[in-house]
């Protein structure tokens, strides 16, 4: 796993100009840092078990990704462009009709544990890369509409 893409990925002088200007302009500080989001990253890359599903928005284009659950290479590199990043805290147990299994405790240790600025509502939790938080979207999608469209 050395050779996979880490939190910095991508970042070079011109995205450092691009965030800098944008986070002036609107009055922001960072709420993260490279080592918390590698550390979020490796906690779930080397999960053997199940990955959960996430999104998140960046500053750079304002958009808000699909829901993934690919934690090897389609993150948000670099880091230092996401402005929220979301969790879904529940996954699925086998096939359409079972029970989904609730992961809020588990991932809300993970999250606390490397020091993240986050909050929980319904079947999401959310990280803030930067402040002031924003809850556009927060929630977000609820969990049947995320695992059954």
């Amino acid at each position: 796993m050395d050779q996979l893409p880490t939190a910095s990925a991508g970042y070079d002088d011109a995205t450092r100009k691009k965030i800098n200007a944008i986070v002036a302009k609107r009055n922001l500080s960072r709420a993260s840092n490279n080592t918390r989001w590698n550390e979020l990253i490796n906690h779930f890359r080397h999960s053997q078990e199940w990955r959960p599903f996430y999104r998140f928005k960046t500053l750079d284009n304002g958009r808000i990704s699909s829901w993934d659950r690919e934690w090897f290479y389609h993150l948000p590199f670099p880091f230092s462009t996401v402005e929220w990043f979301d969790i879904g805290l529940k996954t699925k147990a086998g096939g359409r009709l079972l029970t989904p299994v609730d992961n809020t405790d588990e991932i809300s240790r993970a999250v606390k544990n490397i020091g993240f600025e986050f909050e929980v509502r319904a079947d999401v939790l959310r990280i803030w890369g930067y402040l002031p938080k924003s809850y556009e979207d927060f929630p977000g999608l609820t969990f049947s509409s995320i695992y059954y469209r």
